[in-house]
């Protein structure tokens, strides 16, 4: 596996292309291998994968706007395959659709042409975790549901599954062939239990990253969402990445 940096976790840094081009610099700086794209300002396609090969840092997923993926489906698959990615990601689901059965199957169904089109073209279409998907429905949840009836690939967020009170480590191995990329961030014992770098928590990333490897994940992506809160961002992907490089193989 490859280690990661979620570009969302540093996105008041790339609001404009030269700023991303700077956050490329010092991403790869820092050691990470790969990144996800989200959060970033306007740039041409050509012009992001022009970064990414001037600093070997492949794009391996991104989280796309909902109106893109649904209404503007062919064109967002040829700027991927500019960025040489295959990965689209849904970031965020709309509150409609959240903490019921018929939310949930409203929401598969939304998407259901989008991911044909994407499959279709070799890619995959994949959703990111919350908490929300994990509220019991009768005996099920909206992740069971989105895992066991839907045709979306996943990229899991570890850190929200726990919050929530469930163990990542009982669902990595139901997302086998169907997750490329994972979202580490850890969580603080602090009240409330925010984010914090990966290392600074209470998780226990070894048998994680076992389970990723077990999997088929080819990609840890560091994803704080909360690091543009600190006085300095980068520094805490840097306490991420000193604590994962070590663990990944």
């Amino acid at each position: 596996m490859k280690l990661g940096a979620q570009l969302f976790s540093l996105r008041t840094f790339c609001r404009t292309p030269d700023g991303i081009r700077e956050t490329f610099r010092r991403v790869k700086e820092l050691g990470y291998e790969v990144v996800q794209v989200s959060g970033c300002g306007p740039i041409e396609p050509e012009r992001l994968r022009d970064i990414s090969e001037e600093f070997s840092l492949p794009i391996t997923c991104t989280h796309s706007p909902v109106d893109r993926i649904l209404n503007d489906t062919d064109k967002l698959i040829a700027e991927h395959r500019i960025y040489g990615c295959n990965s689209i990601g849904i970031g965020l689901p709309d509150v409609k659709y959240r903490g019921s059965v018929e939310g949930t199957h409203a929401f598969i169904s939304l998407y259901a042409e989008a991911c044909k089109k994407i499959h279709a073209a070799g890619m995959q279409l994949t959703y990111h975790n919350h908490d929300f998907e994990f509220v019991d429905l009768g005996g099920i949840t909206p992740y069971d549901i989105l895992i066991e009836q839907s045709e979306f690939d996943f990229i899991h967020d570890v850190y929200w599954a726990t919050f929530a009170g469930k163990d990542p480590l009982d669902y990595i191995p139901r997302l086998a062939g169907r997750m490329t990329n994972v979202h580490f961030k850890d969580l603080s014992p602090e009240e409330k239990h925010p984010m914090c770098a990966c290392g600074n928590g209470v998780l226990d990333f070894k048998p994680l990253i076992a389970a990723c490897e077990k999997a088929g994940v080819k990609y840890v992506q560091v994803e704080q969402d909360n690091a543009s809160e600190f006085p300095d961002p980068f520094g805490q992907m840097e306490i991420s990445y000193k604590t994962l490089r070590p663990l990944i193989k």
